[in-house]
Protein backbone atom coordinates (compact mmCIF):
# COMPACT_ATOMS: atom_id res chain seq x y z
CA UNK A 1 0.00 0.00 0.00
CA UNK A 2 1.62 3.39 -0.95
CA UNK A 3 1.45 6.51 0.68
CA UNK A 4 -1.35 8.07 -0.72
CA UNK A 5 -3.37 4.81 -0.33
CA UNK A 6 -2.72 5.30 3.71
CA UNK A 7 -4.16 8.73 3.12
CA UNK A 8 -7.23 7.78 0.81
CA UNK A 9 -7.91 4.68 3.67
CA UNK A 10 -7.56 7.44 6.11
CA UNK A 11 -10.69 9.66 4.78
CA UNK A 12 -12.29 6.26 3.48
CA UNK A 13 -15.11 8.37 5.50
CA UNK A 14 -15.73 11.24 3.02
CA UNK A 15 -16.55 10.04 -0.18
CA UNK A 16 -14.62 12.53 -1.98
CA UNK A 17 -11.38 11.95 -3.60
CA UNK A 18 -8.58 14.32 -2.72
CA UNK A 19 -8.80 17.20 -5.37
CA UNK A 20 -5.54 17.17 -7.92
CA UNK A 21 -4.06 20.14 -6.28
CA UNK A 22 -4.17 18.45 -2.92
CA UNK A 23 -2.53 15.09 -4.51
CA UNK A 24 0.49 17.16 -6.72
CA UNK A 25 1.29 19.15 -3.07
CA UNK A 26 1.16 15.44 -1.25
CA UNK A 27 3.96 14.64 -3.73
CA UNK A 28 6.01 17.66 -4.02
CA UNK A 29 5.84 18.27 0.44
CA UNK A 30 5.46 14.23 1.58
CA UNK A 31 9.47 13.18 1.53
CA UNK A 32 10.99 16.51 3.30
CA UNK A 33 7.73 16.25 5.72
CA UNK A 34 8.50 12.89 5.99
CA UNK A 35 12.41 12.96 6.49
CA UNK A 36 12.21 15.52 8.71
CA UNK A 37 9.94 13.32 11.09
CA UNK A 38 12.08 10.91 10.87
CA UNK A 39 14.97 12.78 11.60
CA UNK A 40 12.76 13.92 14.70
CA UNK A 41 11.16 10.73 16.22
CA UNK A 42 14.21 8.12 14.83
CA UNK A 43 10.97 5.96 14.08
CA UNK A 44 9.95 4.59 10.55
CA UNK A 45 6.67 3.98 10.96
CA UNK A 46 6.07 6.84 13.60
CA UNK A 47 7.62 9.22 11.38
CA UNK A 48 4.73 7.79 8.43
CA UNK A 49 1.74 7.96 10.67
CA UNK A 50 2.92 11.83 11.86
CA UNK A 51 3.26 13.00 8.39
CA UNK A 52 0.00 11.56 7.19
CA UNK A 53 -1.09 12.98 10.26
CA UNK A 54 0.25 16.49 9.53
CA UNK A 55 -1.52 15.96 5.37
CA UNK A 56 -4.34 15.14 6.91
CA UNK A 57 -4.83 18.44 8.80
CA UNK A 58 -3.90 19.98 5.82
CA UNK A 59 -6.71 18.51 3.82
CA UNK A 60 -9.28 19.05 6.91
CA UNK A 61 -8.32 22.72 6.89
CA UNK A 62 -5.74 23.94 4.71
CA UNK A 63 -4.12 27.49 5.81
CA UNK A 64 -5.99 31.07 4.49
CA UNK A 65 -2.96 32.07 2.74
CA UNK A 66 -1.10 29.37 0.06
CA UNK A 67 2.19 31.31 0.25
CA UNK A 68 4.56 29.64 2.51
CA UNK A 69 2.42 26.24 2.36
CA UNK A 70 6.12 24.15 3.01
CA UNK A 71 6.82 26.03 5.68
CA UNK A 72 2.95 25.68 7.51
CA UNK A 73 3.86 21.95 6.80
CA UNK A 74 6.79 21.82 8.24
CA UNK A 75 5.65 23.69 11.54
CA UNK A 76 2.30 21.42 11.78
CA UNK A 77 5.12 18.58 10.78
CA UNK A 78 7.41 19.31 14.20
CA UNK A 79 4.45 20.33 16.20
CA UNK A 80 2.99 16.83 15.84
CA UNK A 81 6.93 15.13 16.52
CA UNK A 82 7.92 17.20 19.56
CA UNK A 83 3.91 15.87 21.12
CA UNK A 84 4.97 12.59 20.43
CA UNK A 85 8.29 13.07 21.58
CA UNK A 86 6.88 14.60 25.15
CA UNK A 87 3.83 11.53 25.17
CA UNK A 88 6.67 8.73 24.38
CA UNK A 89 8.75 10.49 27.43
CA UNK A 90 5.87 10.75 29.49
CA UNK A 91 4.96 7.40 28.86
CA UNK A 92 8.59 5.60 29.72
CA UNK A 93 8.49 7.82 32.97
CA UNK A 94 5.31 6.74 33.92
CA UNK A 95 6.29 2.98 33.00
CA UNK A 96 9.57 3.27 34.67
CA UNK A 97 8.32 4.45 37.84
CA UNK A 98 5.43 1.90 38.23
CA UNK A 99 8.30 -1.00 37.37
CA UNK A 100 10.48 0.72 40.20
CA UNK A 101 7.05 0.51 42.34
CA UNK A 102 6.64 -3.30 41.42
CA UNK A 103 10.46 -4.13 42.23
CA UNK A 104 10.47 -2.55 45.43
CA UNK A 105 7.17 -3.72 46.93
CA UNK A 106 8.46 -7.75 45.76
CA UNK A 107 11.86 -7.75 46.37
CA UNK A 108 11.37 -7.44 50.19
CA UNK A 109 8.60 -9.61 51.15
CA UNK A 110 7.98 -9.84 54.99
CA UNK A 111 6.34 -13.18 55.53
CA UNK A 112 4.99 -11.42 58.60
CA UNK A 113 3.29 -8.36 56.68
CA UNK A 114 2.07 -10.57 54.18
CA UNK A 115 0.29 -13.30 56.56
CA UNK A 116 -1.16 -9.62 58.99
CA UNK A 117 -2.61 -8.92 55.18
CA UNK A 118 -3.89 -12.07 54.66
CA UNK A 119 -5.84 -12.64 58.31
CA UNK A 120 -7.44 -8.63 57.66
CA UNK A 121 -8.31 -9.99 54.26
CA UNK A 122 -10.45 -12.67 55.60
CA UNK A 123 -11.73 -10.86 58.61
CA UNK A 124 -12.97 -8.40 56.13
CA UNK A 125 -15.02 -11.10 54.22
CA UNK A 126 -16.12 -12.70 56.81
CA UNK A 127 -17.11 -9.16 58.20
CA UNK A 128 -18.66 -8.48 54.19
CA UNK A 129 -20.41 -11.95 54.34
CA UNK A 130 -22.46 -11.17 57.51
CA UNK A 131 -24.12 -7.86 56.26
CA UNK A 132 -26.98 -7.61 54.61
CA UNK A 133 -26.04 -7.61 50.40
CA UNK A 134 -26.77 -4.23 49.70
CA UNK A 135 -24.59 -3.05 52.38
CA UNK A 136 -22.07 -5.32 51.75
CA UNK A 137 -22.47 -4.15 47.74
CA UNK A 138 -22.01 -0.98 48.12
CA UNK A 139 -19.06 -0.85 50.50
CA UNK A 140 -17.28 -3.11 48.20
CA UNK A 141 -18.17 -0.56 45.00
CA UNK A 142 -17.19 2.15 46.91
CA UNK A 143 -13.77 1.46 48.31
CA UNK A 144 -13.50 -0.03 44.13
CA UNK A 145 -13.21 4.11 42.86
CA UNK A 146 -17.03 4.43 41.43
CA UNK A 147 -18.71 7.55 42.24
CA UNK A 148 -22.53 8.47 44.18
CA UNK A 149 -23.71 8.86 40.97
CA UNK A 150 -22.18 5.40 39.83
CA UNK A 151 -23.10 3.70 42.93
CA UNK A 152 -26.65 5.12 42.61
CA UNK A 153 -26.91 3.77 38.94
CA UNK A 154 -25.41 -0.03 39.63
CA UNK A 155 -28.33 -0.29 43.10
CA UNK A 156 -31.24 1.58 41.43
CA UNK A 157 -31.50 3.84 44.10
CA UNK A 158 -32.03 7.85 43.98
CA UNK A 159 -28.45 8.97 44.17
CA UNK A 160 -29.37 11.65 46.83
CA UNK A 161 -29.98 8.33 48.87
CA UNK A 162 -26.27 7.22 48.55
CA UNK A 163 -24.32 9.28 50.88
CA UNK A 164 -26.85 8.02 53.75
CA UNK A 165 -26.96 4.51 52.71
CA UNK A 166 -22.76 4.83 52.94
CA UNK A 167 -23.03 6.15 55.69
CA UNK A 168 -25.16 3.36 57.20
CA UNK A 169 -23.48 0.92 55.95
CA UNK A 170 -20.08 1.71 57.32
CA UNK A 171 -21.48 1.89 60.56
CA UNK A 172 -22.56 -1.56 60.22
CA UNK A 173 -19.25 -2.91 59.03
CA UNK A 174 -17.23 -0.83 61.93
CA UNK A 175 -20.01 -2.51 64.47
CA UNK A 176 -19.21 -5.59 63.26
CA UNK A 177 -15.44 -5.77 63.02
CA UNK A 178 -15.61 -5.07 66.30
CA UNK A 179 -17.39 -7.54 67.70
CA UNK A 180 -15.42 -9.95 65.51
CA UNK A 181 -12.44 -9.26 67.45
Amino acid sequence: MTVTDNLRARQAGSAQEPPPAFEALFLVHWPRVYGVLLRLVGDHAEAEDLALETFWKLYQRPPRERTGLGGWLYRVATNLGYNALRASRRRALYEASAGHEALERDLQPDPEATVERSQEQQRVRAVLNRMPPRDAQLLVLRYSGLSYQELAATLNVAPTSIGTLLARAEAEFERQWREEK
